[in-house]
């Protein structure tokens, strides 16, 4: 079983996320900050990071960057999934080696299928 990682500091749309992947096989962990995000990703070691850029403390692109200098964490792949949609916040992401950018509001078939993408599953579409 898969496993993903929704780091949103919007509880209920992590919520929201966790069900819908646990719907479609994923076993999904959530965390509202980039503390709780790191050491989740580092002991779980997800297949994949849904990430939001806006969030407090430690951004998304921060926590981003911060994750690839971790052997542990280097080679997940990351989604950003962001309300935060310019053109510098893709580069930034991009350049930093994010697997795809999603702006909110999002479509979920759309999500599931750049996570399956991403990770190579073949999986439910749920």
């Amino acid at each position: 079983m898969p496993k993903a990682l929704v780091v949103d500091d919007d509880s209920g749309l992590t919520t929201a996320l966790a069900l819908r992947l646990g719907a479609a096989g994923f076993q999904a962990f959530t965390a509202n900050t980039a503390d709780d995000a790191s050491s989740i990703a580092l002991h779980h070691r997800p297949d994949v990071i849904i990430l939001d850029i806006d969030m407090p403390i430690y951004s998304g692109l921060e926590f981003q960057a911060c994750l690839k200098f971790a052997d542990r964490g280097r080679n997940i792949p990351i989604v950003i999934l962001s309300g935060q949609d310019s053109n510098l916040n893709r580069l930034t992401a991009f350049q930093q080696g994010a697997a795809a950018f999603i702006a909110k509001p999002y479509d979920w078939p759309s999500l599931l299928g750049t996570i399956h993408s991403v990770i190579g599953f073949q999986g439910s579409t749920v």
